[in-house]
């Protein structure tokens, strides 16, 4: 597409100390020549899994209008191509694309194209189901689509074809923590295109455009990975482009020709290798010979480059030091591994990207926010169609791989990023949806083969699932005179004290009992008046009927008889108290005598916390409120007239407006919930609230829009906390794609001087769980968010997440249109939740590392909610049916967490065991973990694991990989040299029992059989 603080120490020459095998490597690599400047051609295509047209426009090359691309005749003209002549390479990289076409092809063809493969002409790299997004994306996700498109090659073409090298060369900035996860998943090295202006200007001066990426401050060397920044973006040298879709001149070598260009063609290579030269350190350069939907015509990228290796190889008959060739990016790295380096290292991360001085690529973090909400809920429902499946041996069916394929092609770079065109993205969310649509029947199935025969009138029901609970909408719960509500757990340990809400229509009171028919606590919550008037809403609820489920089983589910009464003594007691403040006082709301929230009794905004500790009210100054930035208008002719957009986020001034001086406040209170509705606006509100027995969050729940444009002003609106008295220095903390925490510093990069012309954008970075702040006395404050956002602090004590965007301008990188979206006519309506927690609130047993890290499982992982209509009286009920069942026959510990648990091949299962905790991270939590896998499930006994890397297309114990030479390294990487080390040639550590160390993550295939009957 056109468009940590660390420790640093001086080591000498570290290794990453694994040998290459030798049968990974193209086995037809051309090496160079000694003493050359050798030139590798990597002939390749980027092809968006949708971006202005959708995944099967591009596919078929459909509306040529709106861009020039079919997928398919890349396909068809690069492998005949390759046929024609076998000096020439191709390499290729969205697995969603290519198997679509695979599956087309004759066995004939089918076989030739094995034939390239094999002989390494044509290469797969990276491999993942497309080239996932960076800042955006949650490790989840990011492993799972890799997993898909990595799983279909190595099926298909055998380990052999297994990609070494990964390829991300379009996403608009890079993380950490996708390096790491590159690493664990054996790859060698990584290639991209893009990074800050000004950190590529220094590298180029100082050779440092390669480097060796040390990904993890706690994985030590397993976390290393060779990263390389290509020199055009992705594309060739000026002028040598040689697409239909290209204007450059070709090679025209008939010297009876009068525009007989061949001398002046070389020159102008030669120079423009020579200049490439000067930023790299090495004798070999590579060149990307190739754009976006390139080589639907290959012969003309081919015939051209053919005469380009020719003529200008020919010059070295007259001292010319240039040798050119085709190459792939795994040929490449192994020249760079056998030239014996000392190689640069890097340990913080490529965000935020800046192309110039006032394009910060940092809105995309946030843009499109019900998108990248509905994403994250949709990976939380794989996660749990997956385990579903592999407990009850349902195999790989495909209605789970349709799933699997939709949230592959949502990690795309222009899908979760929200940087598609309007009617892309409609098409994102049909895919998704129907994904999931197909796997609620799925799991259907899956709740009726865990029950047993029900009578005719019961068995015709089956479970619902309401989409739309984001609205306090639920058919089935509304209408209802009596319905059963399960829960299932996606969590390997038991759910806590989780709170349930269900849409109920007005004056209709409710008794609720559990699995064995006690009676359970329940309010009646008015729902507040901004979601009663959502544009579209359809539905009769008033109310939410909230209640506490105790305890979810890991991996298993409870179930809760609801049934209305008539009983208007009941009717009172499940109402809650409503508070309307009529006078201008300081507002105290408390919680069990432990915790209070004050409120200024001017603006009705939060002021206040109050904490007892050892006796006493500890009283904490702190601010929240909504504010927005004004976008910035422009016509993008020149830097400084860019406008902020779907990519770019850039504010008309450093301070925020605000919405409303005072806010409007209800409280309402009741046994289950306490809540405080605020209101600033028709298009902005907020639900704080505290659960009864959960004083270990506050949880913000926050509507915004139709967010207004009458005035021709785009804005983006923030949640803004300020802790006062709380001095951070400039200094705070986000995660990387979900996981490890890196540090970050107002106005500050780790390897170059930044010169920061955007004081708000430039200092914004992807927040995908969690924003951070560490202040005096050991003060720690986290806010937790439910969908990747962006966040800053730019002063002492504050916490910034950006949760929506309307804008009226396009940023021209490509897009083409404004971020304006709108749903019923209206501009888009989103909610979503934050989450604070601060260092006091932290439980005896566990500290705040504890506390943050136990939430954010659970925010990610949330129980799914499915409802049944019944007609049967609660006693038969519990009698009748298996109320409560879990697959785990034991939980796991505290500190672990299941990744994964999905249908493998033939027959066999894939777990992902990951370690939640950073060294040193939480006293109690950041230590070794074990768990038994022969007893694990409840059901099924694990009869053999083999341990494979981290996406499951190797076995553990023959990865091995380059080892570099770094000539400066940094302590807080280098202390660990390798966690699994010790472990290559087993398959468990001591028989089923395993141990993963702080942030480790370990996959086994088991092969498993019944145990036990289901009932």
């Amino acid at each position: 597409m056109h468009r940590n603080g660390f420790a640093k120490g001086h080591l000498g020459i570290l290794l990453l100390s694994y040998l290459p095998l030798a049968t990974l490597l193209n086995p037809t690599c051309n090496p160079g020549k000694p003493g050359m400047l050798n030139v590798h051609f990597v002939c390749h295509t980027h092809d968006d899994v949708g971006w202005l047209k959708t995944v099967d426009q591009y596919y078929y090359g459909a509306k040529s209008s709106i861009q020039r691309a079919g997928v398919q005749y890349i396909l068809d003209s690069v492998v005949s191509a390759l046929l024609e002549d076998p000096t020439r390479k191709f390499i290729y990289v969205e697995s969603a694309f290519f198997f679509r076409w695979w599956d087309e092809q004759t066995p004939e063809l089918q076989e030739k194209v094995k034939m390239l493969v094999d002989e390494g002409r044509l290469e797969f790299i990276n491999g993942g189901w497309c080239m996932n997004d960076e800042g955006a994306g949650h490790y989840n996700a990011i492993i799972d689509q890799m997993t898909l498109g990595l799983s279909k090659i190595n099926e298909t073409f055998g380990s052999g074809a297994r990609p070494t090298v990964a390829w991300q060369i379009d996403p608009f900035g890079h993380s950490r923590e996708q390096a790491s996860l590159f690493a664990q998943m054996g790859f060698d090295g990584l290639f991209f295109g893009r990074l800050d202006h000004d950190d590529k200007s220094n590298r180029w001066a100082n050779k440092e455009l390669e480097m060796v990426w040390e990904a993890s401050a706690n994985l030590g060397k397993d976390a290393w990975l060779f990263t390389g920044v290509l020199p055009n973006g992705y594309g060739p040298p000026s002028g040598f482009c040689f697409d239909i879709l290209c204007n450059d001149d070709p090679i025209m070598d008939d010297p009876r020709l009068r525009e007989y260009n061949v001398d002046n063609r070389v020159e102008q290579f030669i120079k423009a290798a020579q200049t490439q030269a000067e930023g790299y350190a090495a004798n070999h350069i590579i060149m990307t010979m190739g754009e976006d939907f390139n080589y639907q015509s290959s012969e003309m990228w081919y015939k051209n480059l053919d005469k380009l290796i020719r003529y200008v190889n020919a010059r070295q008959q007259n001292g010319s030091n240039v040798n050119v060739f085709y190459s792939t990016p795994s040929c490449y790295l192994d020249a760079l591994n056998k030239a014996n380096m000392t190689w640069p290292t890097k340990t913080d991360d490529f965000f935020p990207y800046a192309s110039n001085n006032h394009s910060y690529w940092t809105g995309y973090f946030t843009s499109r926010p019900t998108l990248k909400g509905f994403v994250r809920q949709s990976n939380n429902f794989l996660q749990a169609v997956k385990q579903i499946s592999s407990l009850l041996e349902m195999g790989q069916d495909p209605r789970l791989e349709r799933l699997k394929n939709a949230m592959g092609v949502m990690q795309h770079h222009d899908a979760i990023t929200g940087t598609a065109k309007q009617a892309v993205t409609d098409d994102y969310y049909a895919r998704l949806t129907e994904g999931v649509t197909e796997s609620f029947n799925l799991v259907a199935e899956a709740y009726g083969k865990l029950q047993p025969s029900v009578p005719e009138a019961e068995a015709k029901v089956t479970p619902v699932f309401c989409p739309l609970l984001n609205e306090s909408s639920c058919t089935l719960s509304e209408t209802s005179p009596s319905f059963i509500v399960t829960l299932y757990n996606p969590l390997g340990k038991p759910r806590m004290r989780y709170p349930v809400r269900v849409p109920v229509p007005k004056d209709i009171a409710y008794k609720v009992t559990d699995h064995q028919g006690n009676a359970v606590a329940s309010q009646l919550v008015p729902v507040p008046e901004n979601v009663l008037n959502l544009p579209g809403r359809k539905s009769s609820a008033e109310f939410e009927l909230v209640f506490i489920a105790d305890i979810i089983p890991p991996l298993g589910f409870t179930q809760f008889f609801v049934q209305r009464t008539e009983n208007r003594l009941f009717y009172k007691t499940q109402q809650s108290k409503i508070i309307v403040p009529q006078t201008e006082e300081e507002l105290t709301v408390k919680f069990k005598e432990s915790l209070l929230l004050v409120f200024d009794k001017t603006t009705h905004l939060l002021n206040a916390i109050g904490i007892e500790e050892g006796g006493e009210m500890k009283t904490l100054k702190v601010n929240q409120t909504y504010l927005w930035y004004a976008g910035m208008p422009g016509n993008n002719v020149g830097e400084k007239n860019r406008a902020s957009g779907a990519y770019i986020f850039r504010p008309n001034g450093t301070s925020p407006f605000t919405i409303a001086d005072k806010v409007n406040i209800t409280i309402i209170q009741g046994d289950v919930v306490t809540e405080i509705h605020q209101t600033w606006s028709s298009w902005m509100s907020q639900v704080m609230r505290i659960y009864d027995g959960d004083l270990l969050s506050i949880e913000m729940e926050w509507l915004a829009g139709p967010i207004p444009v009458d005035d021709h002003i785009g804005k983006e609106i923030i949640n803004r906390i300020v802790w006062g008295d709380t001095s951070t220095g400039g200094t705070f903390y986000t995660d990387s794609n979900g996981r490890e925490i890196l540090q970050r510093i107002k106005d500050y990069r780790e390897t170059w001087t930044l010169n920061n012309q955007e004081p708000v954008a430039g200092n914004y970075y992807p927040v995908n769980s969690r924003l951070m702040i560490l202040g005096k006395n050991g003060f720690m404050a986290a806010l937790l968010s439910d969908r990747s956002q962006g966040g800053t602090s730019l002063d002492d004590g504050h916490m910034e997440l950006m949760i929506h965007r309307r804008l009226l301008h396009d940023d021209s990188f490509g897009v083409g249109e404004a971020l304006n979206e709108e749903a019923f006519g209206e501009g888009l309506v989103v909610r979503g939740k934050h989450h604070l927690i601060f260092s006091d609130l932290a439980p005896p047993g566990c500290d705040f590392g504890c506390l943050q890290r136990s939430l954010g499982e659970r925010v990610m992982m949330p129980p799914i909610m499915s409802f049944m209509s019944t007609t049967l009286p609660q006693q038969t009920w519990k009698e009748t049916y298996n109320t409560q069942w879990s697959g785990l026959q034991q939980s796991l510990p505290l500190n672990v967490h299941l990744l994964t648990l999905e249908p493998w091949l033939d027959g066999t299962l894939l777990l992902r065991l990951e370690h939640m905790y950073e060294l040193e991270e939480s006293n109690p939590h950041s230590k070794p973990a074990t768990v038994d896998l022969k007893d694990m499930f409840s059901s099924l006994e694990v009869i053999s694991a083999e341990e494979m890397n981290l996406a499951a297309n190797q076995l553990k114990k023959d990865g091995k990989q380059y080892h570099w030479a770094v000539g400066t390294s940094h302590p807080s990487t280098n202390d660990i040299d390798s966690i699994t080390g010790s472990r290559y040639g087993d398959a468990v550590d001591d028989g089923f029992t395993i141990t993963l160390q702080p942030m480790e993550i370990r996959t086994f295939v088991l092969m498993v059989k019944k145990s036990t009957k289901l009932h």
